[in-house]
């Protein structure tokens, strides 16, 4: 019979858990809305189309300026731009329901 072979586990608590949900969702939409937009950057360069250093909010306005010359870019690169922007909120989604977890685990603490 062996006895005391068994090395104690440190388990996770269920919120513990739920905050690792969040990060690790928010950090994939995160990549995804950031893949499509490099996506974008490039197929646009194919067309010598260069979109430079812009903000996030002026991302998709600017991109559907540099197709307005292309009448057949603007269709297929829409469904891009909204996939984008679906991920970009779902992220936002995450984040502020991250900040209220940490805020209610915070004032929990003290």
């Amino acid at each position: 019979m062996r006895v005391g072979l068994s090395r104690p586990v440190h388990v996770k608590t269920l919120a513990s858990q739920k905050r690792r949900i969040l990060l690790t969702s928010r950090q994939l939409l995160h990549a995804k809305a950031r893949d499509i937009e490099n996506d974008l950057r490039g197929t646009l360069r194919n067309f010598g189309l260069k979109v430079g250093i812009v903000s996030a909010a002026k991302f998709e306005t600017l991109i559907r300026e540099l197709v307005a010359n292309y009448p057949d870019l603007p269709a297929s690169l829409n469904h891009c731009l909204l996939r984008a922007e679906s991920y970009a909120n779902s992220s936002a989604y995450f984040t502020a329901s991250y900040s209220r977890s940490f805020a209610r685990m915070k004032s929990a603490a003290d």
